[in-house]
């Protein structure tokens, strides 16, 4: 990875990241967050990372581990909740790191920590939203009531003789700002009383893509939100995948992500049965930890379908040299990082989002399609190998301009202004046109 200086007169920012997800778990919030940590490090940045500690977690320098137990769901790890007086001895440790700025990723207990270590340490707070918390929600038909028990749970935590918005209050601002939005609902939802208690706080929200403002409206001032697409690496080098059953005739589909159900996957396997019969010698295959054996063993209706597991780099590295067709039928991603990461294989794309593909990495160079042109999109790449390089080589040069190191200037440059300012909450909040397109 390239070197890029750091301008003399801006200072040395120690971040200190919190993420409710991590190795040896894969996901884009950890590929994310990694992926920022390197250039900021070569840049003379320090970074220390605070996660849900996992015994199958290698030696890392910079990691603070926190308690965690499995949660029972996508192989997730909930760290301790941050309660009284434990979290008196957190932060003291925390505060021997001396973080001149805390950087939040997710909205779960070491989230919720960050936050209130951000307040407790006085130093300024920047948060990314990664995930489309309403557009997973209703994935998994989580019910109002327990969506309302956790941000009356998270509000409780947030409470204290220095934080003057309590739940009545903050009830009352989300209805005003859903009146101002000109929402529908009588009542703010409590993902948005949620986003509320998290992003409220934060001196800057981070999102990686156009397509979050456009499929949810976040409960924050606008002149506090940085449109900052994630970098992503050029592919590393790539493993023998020989032993996957992938033979030199074959065609092959790819997917990369969790095999789950809100990545769309019950929409892929019927798909790949009708490529199938246009295409015999297809393969589809699955490249992601599967949370769900069962479900999946029931979707899969052909031998045809190859579902590898988790993989570490090296092989997923090799399925996009091996792919012909990247297949990518989610609707609840943010940015979607295998997208670029197929991109910059020269793969070519076919989605079902359609903000996704007007307003993600790959800028329109993807095949866009819906629940019943899924199958004949792909069938139309594989049948026409010269239009496939075609669009694979403009989504290559698409995806090349979100570079790791202009993912970490553009971070840094935002870092640096309220590092060097202070907490500036009563101050002239920074300009919405600073942030950074992801055109």
């Amino acid at each position: 990875m390239g070197h890029w200086p750091r301008p003399a007169n801006l200072l040395l920012v120690r971040i200190m990241h919190f993420t409710d997800t991590y190795l040896p778990r894969r996901d884009g919030v950890i590929t994310s967050l990694r992926t920022l940590r390197e250039p900021l490090a070569e840049a003379g940045h320090p970074s220390v990372t605070v996660v849900p500690a996992h015994p199958a977690q290698g030696a890392e320098p910079g990691l603070i581990r926190l308690p965690a137990l499995a949660c029972g769901i996508a192989d997730l790890r909930l760290a301790r909740w941050p309660l009284r007086p434990v979290r008196s001895s957190m932060i003291a440790t925390l505060a021997e790191h001396t973080p001149d700025l805390i950087h939040v990723h997710s909205p779960g207990p070491v989230g919720l920590l960050g936050v209130i270590a951000a307040r407790e340490l006085g130093v300024p707070l920047v948060q990314t939203y990664h995930t489309d918390l309403h557009a997973y929600a209703d994935a998994y038909r989580v019910p109002d009531f327990a969506l309302r028990a956790l941000a009356r749970l998270y509000s409780r935590r947030l409470e204290s003789p220095s934080l003057c918005t309590h739940r009545r209050n903050l009830t009352m601002k989300l209805r005003l700002w859903v009146q101002s939005e000109g929402a529908a609902q009588a009542h703010p939802s409590p993902l948005d009383l949620g986003n509320q208690l998290l992003l409220g706080p934060a001196d800057a929200v981070i999102v990686p893509t156009p397509a979050v403002l456009e499929r949810v409206t976040l409960p924050v001032d606008p002149q506090r939100i940085y449109l900052v697409p994630t970098g992503v690496a050029k592919p590393g080098p790539a493993a023998d995948i020989s032993h996957w059953g992938i033979e030199p005739g074959d065609k092959v589909v790819l997917f990369v992500g969790r095999v789950n159900r809100e990545k769309g996957i019950d929409l892929l396997l019927p798909a790949f049965d009708r490529v199938l019969q246009a295409q015999p010698r297809a393969r589809l295959v699955l490249v992601g930890a599967v949370y769900e054996p069962r479900w999946l063993r029931r979707m899969i209706r052909n031998d045809r379908v190859i579902v590898t597991g988790q993989q570490p780099p090296e092989a997923v590295a090799a399925a996009y040299q091996r792919a012909d067709v990247f297949a990518f039928p989610s609707g609840t991603d943010t940015q979607a990082l295998v997208l670029q990461e197929a991109a910059l294989a020269g793969v070519p794309s076919v989605l079902v989002d359609p903000v996704l593909h007007r307003r993600g990495a790959l800028a329109g160079a993807a095949v866009l399609a819906d629940k019943d042109t899924f199958a004949d999109a792909i069938i139309e790449l594989l049948a026409d190998p010269a239009a496939a390089t075609a669009l694979g080589e403009l989504a290559r040069a698409n995806a090349a301009r979100h570079t790791p190191q202009a993912f970490a200037a553009a971070m840094l440059d935002i870092y640096g202004k309220f590092v060097a300012c202070g907490r500036t909450r009563s101050a002239t909040p920074a300009r919405a046109d600073a942030a950074h397109s992801a055109a």
